[in-house]
């Protein structure tokens, strides 16, 4: 394997937005990074090739695409996959982001913060101990992928309320003797090349679990991590607090399933908030924060 710990890999998850993501890989692309995407199979939109012309300095790889719909397990497959293709090369840090993500920092200041704090595991956990109940209705159930097309969407909207409380009142439970102990928190981290190999070792073993579940993006690397002895390598020993443990800025203040889309509002708190990433972004909701952002960080790293 190739020793090069300098050098940063950047997972790149995207279903949409094309123009979003040219920009994200644009304040990404510096000679110390390799690019990983994975483009949902859907996102006819996208071209692979258009992306590689956004790039100058860092190198770019494409994993093959997959049906990756919202809550479906196989969101966890894809991300398994940048991870699988990444660590084909000695990475400093393995960061997983989507495309409508943003660094904050130039790369100089992102590499130096790593540097200062390397070994240490950038995962957020939501509480100490995750919530039987979210972890029952999310692996205990059995739950299918979501249909694509609004016929489909409409009649499985109907029955998936149906179905769940036909398990509840049956008491299915997967997971009811189940000897791992599961966890929850963030989907997006930044995690060491000795974690990033022994994710995809216990993979194989973990992965059964998450069959026909639902939103198990926001639990399986956790449960890895805590029954891990990379647990002890925690950059934040707390909980509930993922701009501390991962470095990421994210408003959940909407109280939905959803982050916040964030806008020109919220540019002060986000430059000083020492992020190094921040989601969500939506042009079409507000294009002026994203620019005003991109400016920052080229400004920065061009003193």
């Amino acid at each position: 394997m190739p020793q090069n710990a300098a050098r940063h890999a950047y997972l790149i998850t995207a279903h949409d937005k094309p123009e979003q993501l040219k920009l994200l890989l644009s304040l990404l692309d510096d000679s110390n990074n390799d690019l990983y995407l994975h483009i949902d199979k859907k996102a006819a939109g996208i071209q692979n090739s258009d992306l590689t012309g956004a790039i100058k300095k860092a190198s770019i790889q494409f994993v093959p695409r997959l049906d990756a719909r919202w809550g479906s397990e196989v969101f966890i497959d894809a991300i398994a996959s940048l991870i699988r293709e990444a660590v084909k090369s000695e990475h400093a840090y393995y960061h997983l982001l989507s495309g409508v993500d943003l660094p904050l920092k130039p790369q100089q200041e992102i590499r130096a913060f790593f540097a200062e704090h390397a070994g240490k595991e950038f995962v957020a956990f939501d509480q100490k101990s995750a919530d039987q109940r979210v972890l029952v209705q999310r692996l205990g159930r059995y739950s299918f992928r979501r249909p694509v097309g609004p016929f489909a969407i409409r009649a499985y909207k109907r029955f998936e309320p149906v179905w769940n409380k036909l398990q509840s009142a049956l008491g299915v439970n997967r997971i009811k003797r189940c000897p791992v102990v599961f966890q929850k928190g963030a989907v997006w981290f930044s995690i060491t090349h000795a974690f990033a190999l022994y994710v995809l070792e216990q993979f194989p073993h973990y992965r059964p679990y998450y069959k026909h579940s639902v939103c198990a993006d926001e639990i399986w690397l956790q449960t890895i991590l805590v029954n891990s002895p990379f647990m002890e390598r925690r950059s934040f020993s707390g909980w509930d607090d993922e701009l501390a443990a991962t470095m990421r800025y994210v408003d959940w203040s909407d109280g939905g399933r959803s982050p916040k889309v964030l806008v020109s509002e919220d540019y002060d708190a986000l430059i000083s908030s020492g992020a190094l990433f921040a989601r969500k972004f939506d042009q079409a909701v507000d294009a002026a924060v994203i620019d005003r952002i991109a400016q920052f960080v080229r400004s920065s790293g061009n003193p």
